[in-house]
């Protein structure tokens, strides 16, 4: 039996590598299949490495600011004349949820870096984030400047800042980069399925914050170079996508389709049996066209079984099979304390 593994990585807890690696040992134990792992990702933590390892590809270091103004070590990927750089390095969401004031700027700075070094073509990974700044933060970090009615400059412009923006300024932008934005939702930039509405909660907003986001991103937007109310996939990344596109322009494009055609997924599927997938959270955000549901349809199509093996299922069922983590005898903690273990222990059902 030919066995490839794609997860997702299970967010807060193992990259998509370490899910193939415990997969992979938990399947060995019960049977000798020859087994494929290809760490994936749909545009969002990781990304920048899968499409990296996929094009033989360099790793750089620099400095930036994190999600809440911390001065962190992070990196972006090269290869050839392009950087690869995921919102989640520097702006990810992290255990603590003050989404009024997460920023973007961080983002900025990486982008900033990259383009220092020579790489004018910037492929951003676009999931991941902590912030709902409506990409004030990152293009603060690329030389625009937002004003309040005071005159007073907003330096590191955060989500609760984005109401009192009177006035903005482009032109001192960095110039000459080339964009495409790994994207794999239609978010609008706001209203109902925009980026305050449908994400900020995930990011630690409660229904009052998530409306003044809203109200901010609607504000930020009439000040923008380009309209981007009706662009999908501009609320990605808290905003990031659509203040980047209005300002620079370039290609919105699937993540999920770019690291494909680099790693020739589609003929990988078709010369497997099996195919296991998963994530940390399989709900109906899944079927809005995350990774576990868009390999599932890729087995569909060629009549491949599929698997899905989560850290916690949630009312949706595709695939062939699905296996969750946290179940009657492993709890959320433990399987959060434990994943390695609890992961490689669950794998072994994935033949039975």
């Amino acid at each position: 039996m030919k066995i490839l593994i794609i997860p997702d990585s299970f967010k807060g807890t193992l990259s998509s590598a370490e899910a193939c690696r415990c997969i992979k040992n938990g399947i060995l134990q019960s049977s000798d299949a020859g087994i494929t792992m290809l760490p994936f990702s749909d545009g969002g933590e990781g990304f920048a490495e899968c499409l990296s390892n996929a094009c033989n590809g360099n790793i750089l270091y620099t400095t930036c600011i994190d999600t809440y103004g911390k001065n962190i070590k992070a990196h972006i990927f090269t290869y050839d004349k392009t950087a690869v750089i995921d919102c989640a390095q520097a702006s990810g969401i992290q255990n603590k949820k003050d989404v009024m004031n997460a920023t973007s700027y961080g983002t900025g700075e990486l982008i900033k870096f990259a383009v220092s070094k020579g790489f004018n073509n910037i492929i951003i990974g676009l999931g991941g984030t902590g912030c709902c700044d409506g990409g004030a933060g990152v293009l603060t970090a690329l030389g625009a400047k937002f004003k309040n009615i005071n005159g007073k400059i907003i330096h590191i412009p955060r989500g609760k800042d984005l109401e009192k923006i009177h006035s903005a300024d482009f032109s001192n932008c960095v110039k000459n980069i080339s964009f495409t934005y790994a994207c794999d939702v239609s978010n609008t930039y706001f209203g109902k399925n925009g980026a305050a509405y449908v994400f900020a909660p995930q990011k630690g907003a409660d229904k009052n914050e998530v409306e003044k986001l809203d109200n901010g991103l609607k504000t930020l937007n009439t000040f923008f170079p380009n309209n981007v109310s009706k662009i999908k996939g501009a609320g990605a990344a808290g905003g990031i996508c659509g203040a980047l596109y209005s300002v620079f322009g370039g290609e919105i494009k699937s993540g999920f389709e770019i690291l494909s055609n680099a790693y020739h997924l589609e003929d990988k599927i078709k010369a497997s049996d099996l195919v296991i997938t998963g994530e940390g959270k399989t709900d109906s955000q899944t079927l809005m066209g995350k990774l576990p549901y868009k390999i599932s349809c890729l087995c569909s199509k060629y009549n491949k079984k599929c698997v899905i093996i989560s850290g916690i299922i949630d009312g949706v069922r595709f695939g062939d099979k699905m296996i969750s983590l946290v179940d009657e005898n492993t709890t959320e903690e433990q399987a959060i304390k434990n994943p390695f273990k609890v992961l490689t222990d669950k794998a072994k059902n994935i033949l039975q």
